[in-house]
């Protein structure tokens, strides 16, 4: 038996309403449940250990920690405080007996870490104490401002000692991370397709374009707020056969709000934070993804957009900055930006709404080239054989 605990701050819609959690990442979790299932159809025994947590609010409300499947994945929530210092002090050492008590599972055992969070630190010593074997799982590299300071420094030492403590190496999220760890072994995990749950629309007008997650200028909202407001003014022909669906929350929304007043064409339509099940809803009804975080931008090399993955696993033409490896993901089957400019965005948007069979087909070669790389059945076999490939481990 191969047993992985997946210790993140992933979180299903219940939960999050419940401990009115709004600091969370929708995506993150998305990924996390989507590769833990893939794991599952690789025989890998897999338990979430969720710290269940966000910002806390001040009003001491106290949530119990709790057991649960989300899309027939264990989930183990710990408890969770919405009190200054006492918040974080009961996610550090809450995650121990948890632990403790997984180390009676029968098997090999192994322990993956979302990102370097001071949080899981007390947890991922006792996993080397238990001879867990313990990854890391690198989604977000840090940004280098060029100047010295001292939080800088001690997240230098951070990171040193929590990679010191990483026994069987580093899931990246994209090749560029490979730079900010020394970690050996890596490997380069994009995330996975989810069994096609919605049959999304092919091109027909008007065209349904979709920005979600976080909307601010940081992931290249303002790029789609400049075009917008460009077309508005412009008043071309075309843009009455193409409609804007915004989802999510972030700095950018209050833009999109005064946009989706202006009853000048194209038409901004506002969506806010949803639920897990609209937004499959959403997509359904969706043609064209966008992922424009800036090519300039400090996210182009530390991280991948997830989003692609999702969009184009589903049929929806994904129109992309050529940042990080999303080009070495999709290849020529989506349709890239190399430059920050809303004119451009317009042009690539004016040939998908006049070019509507061509574009069928780009989103379909997406599509293919998602299924060749990213299916679950994929993606779970070549996780395993990584996080469980040390000989070592398989002798006990």
């Amino acid at each position: 038996m191969k047993n992985l605990f997946y210790i993140c701050n992933a979180l299903d819609d219940s939960t999050r309403i419940e401990r009115g959690i709004v600091t969370d990442s929708p995506a993150a979790s998305r990924k996390i449940f989507l590769i833990c299932q893939a794991l599952r159809k690789a025989d890998v025994h897999t338990i979430v250990i969720s710290m269940g947590r966000g910002r806390q609010d001040g009003t001491r409300r106290y949530f119990q920690g709790k057991v649960q499947r989300v899309n027939g994945i264990p989930v183990i929530y710990l408890p969770f405080f919405h009190f200054p210092v006492l918040s974080e002090l009961l996610s550090l050492f809450s995650v121990l007996p948890i632990l403790w008590r997984l180390h009676s599972l029968k098997g090999i055992k192994a322990t993956l870490f979302y990102n370097r969070m001071p949080v899981y630190f007390f947890g991922l010593i006792i996993a080397r104490v238990l001879q867990f074997k313990t990854i890391l799982d690198l989604e977000d590299g840090e940004i280098n401002t060029g100047s010295w300071s001292l939080s800088k420094t001690k997240s230098k030492i951070f990171t040193s000692i929590f990679d010191t403590l990483c026994s069987g190496g580093a899931l990246l999220a994209c090749s560029a991370l490979e730079n900010t760890t020394k970690l050996k072994p890596i490997f380069c995990c994009y995330g996975t397709s989810e069994d096609r749950a919605t049959i999304t629309s092919p091109i027909i007008f008007p065209v349904n374009v979709l920005l979600g997650g976080t909307v601010s200028a940081e992931t290249g909202a303002q790029l789609l707020i400049d075009a917008i407001k460009i077309l508005k003014e412009e008043a071309y022909l075309w843009v009455k056969n193409i409609q804007f669906n915004i989802s999510g929350k972030g700095d950018c929304i209050s833009q999109f709000e005064t946009l989706a007043k202006d009853i000048r064409k194209p038409n901004v339509i506002m969506h806010g934070r949803t639920t897990d099940d609209k937004y499959r809803q959403m997509l359904g009804r969706t043609q064209v993804g966008l992922a424009l975080k800036p090519n300039s931008g400090v996210l182009a090399d530390t991280t991948f957009p997830s989003k692609v993955i999702e969009f184009a696993s589903q049929g929806i033409l994904v129109v992309s900055t050529d940042i990080s490896d999303v080009r070495k993901v999709l290849s020529d089957g989506a349709i890239y930006l190399t430059e920050d400019n809303p004119q451009l965005l317009i042009n690539k948007l004016k040939w998908i709404v006049e070019n509507s069979d061509a574009a069928n087909n780009l989103a379909l070669k997406g599509e293919r080239a998602i299924a060749a790389k990213c299916t679950p059945e994929i993606v779970g076999q070549m996780l395993k054989d990584f996080i469980f490939a040390t000989s070592k481990l398989e002798k006990k």
